[in-house]
């Protein structure tokens, strides 16, 4: 024989804010191909994306200031949405271990996390909790690839001063 339960209690479905993503990307040299990053970021689904074509070597990066700022501001407009600074890849986005410590701090001081498309490390971070100290390896991987990076071509001067080949001579 049927009889009536207690009453169903109804729970809200979770909210689920689909993140806003702010994309950067950077090249050092006009030379260098830009496309298929900005493609990338694209199909990324980025709200915004800002571009430059600077020399790492310039301390001062006006799009990427301009991306932060804008991810601040849809932080602070809708702190419950997550907001994501998406890059192509890490070393597009500092120069060194201490610029991305200090740019992963003020990305974990906003509740901003971090995305990137390519490389071994592809994949979203959040820079609080567990995320704080991956920010952390990002950091030394980032230092340690720009130093292999640097060190192979001075190998190659080494080698071609030893054979008598000076640079700036014909």
């Amino acid at each position: 024989m049927w009889k009536q339960g207690p009453a169903l209690a109804i729970v809200p479905a979770p909210r689920t804010e689909r993140p806003v993503r702010i994309g950067y990307a950077r090249t050092s040299t006009a030379r260098q191909e830009l496309a298929s990053r900005l493609e990338a970021l694209y199909w990324a689904e980025c709200h915004k994306i800002f571009k430059e074509q600077i020399s790492t070597r310039v301390k001062i990066r006006p799009e990427l200031e301009k991306a932060l700022a804008l991810a601040h501001q849809f932080k602070e407009a809708a702190p419950e949405t997550p907001v994501i600074l998406t890059v192509h890849e890490l070393k597009r986005l500092a120069r060194n271990a201490a610029e991305l410590m200090t740019l992963s701090a003020e990305l974990q001081a906003g509740g901003i996390q971090l995305e990137l498309l390519t490389g071994p490390l592809t994949g979203i971070y959040d820079p609080n909790g567990m995320g704080a100290m991956f920010f952390a390896v990002l950091a030394v991987a980032g230092q340690i690839e720009r130093n292999y990076i640097r060190e192979k071509p001075l190998e190659g001067q080494v080698i071609a001063a030893s054979k008598g080949n000076c640079r700036g001579t014909t």
